[in-house]
């Protein structure tokens, strides 16, 4: 490929039939793409097909590649997106007052391994200013005991106002509006415990080791005016011994919900994650 060439995402879903993989292959070759690599799946209990490609062409292809795919659109009953594999996503971080979250994400995208771009940090609390400032940061506080349509209001000048794309919840404490949610709809990642619903409330580690559990979780999911029951985009689990403190389950717990969220986030930025309906399917 020439130098003016860039890398996309093509992401396709449909109805499952036959000869799918060479239609859409056979289409990105006709435009002068080049694949690279290329994941599908069909889900044979809802006969859908998915495939996401990561492809390769010249700058002037790129229009031939959507006017092929929007044709086949009524003959397939597809839903198809092209994603600049190049574009940094630009998201805003929510939190509360624990951190550890968020140094990961932030640590992880100053040593490459995130392709996006932090354009603030915004809180209920003061504690995490800070943590903005050594990440140089715009910082803004919006306190809970806010009205909740003006929060939303003061979110939403925010987040506009730096041209953010994506919102992620690294442990943030507060619910958010459904109004928002369906504003920011799939747009919005966010990390809890995999104890829910069994240990809800306060202390759910505390209550986990009072009932003497044997894994740790974490998920990883779209938020949703549904507290907590959004689509899952990843999970993760750790085993706990017996003889485990409830601070090591804590610590453990941790852990697990860095490394869930931050892989998590990296699938989506990557767009390996489908939608279909309220289930999520990655690739």
């Amino acid at each position: 490929m020439a130098n003016d060439s860039k890398k996309f995402v093509l992401q396709i879903l449909c109805p499952d039939r036959s000869g799918l993989i060479a239609a859409f292959t056979q289409g990105i070759a006709q435009t002068g793409a080049n694949i690279l690599d290329l994941t599908q799946h069909t889900a044979e209990d809802i006969n859908t097909f998915f495939l996401r490609a990561l492809v390769e062409c010249e700058i002037d292809a790129v229009p031939k590649i959507k006017e092929h795919f929007s044709k086949m659109e009524n003959e397939k009953s597809m839903e198809w997106q092209l994603h600049d594999a190049e574009h940094k996503t630009k998201l805003a971080l929510f939190g509360s007052t624990t951190d550890h979250c968020f140094y990961e994400l932030l640590l992880s995208h100053r040593d490459g391994a995130l392709p996006c771009e932090w354009t603030c940090i915004i809180s209920n609390h003061t504690v995490l200013e800070p943590l903005a400032r050594a990440f140089n940061l715009p910082f803004f506080l919006v306190p809970s005991y806010i009205p909740r349509p003006e929060q939303d209001k003061k979110f939403n000048e925010i987040l506009q106002a730096s041209q953010t794309e994506g919102i992620v919840l690294a442990r943030y404490m507060q619910i958010l509006s459904k109004e928002f949610t369906e504003t920011w709809k799939y747009k919005i990642i966010n990390i809890h415990h995999g104890f829910l619903p069994a240990f809800k409330g306060a202390k759910p580690y505390h209550q986990a080791w009072a009932k003497g559990v044997k894994i740790i979780g974490a998920t990883a999911h779209f938020a949703t005016a549904d507290l907590d029951q959004g689509p899952i985009i990843w999970q993760s689990v750790q085993q706990v011994a017996d003889t485990g403190s409830i601070e090591q389950f804590i610590q453990i717990g941790k852990e697990v919900e860095k490394r869930t969220l931050l892989y998590a986030l990296k699938l989506w930025l990557e767009h390996r994650v489908f939608l279909h309906g309220e289930r999520t399917f990655v690739l």
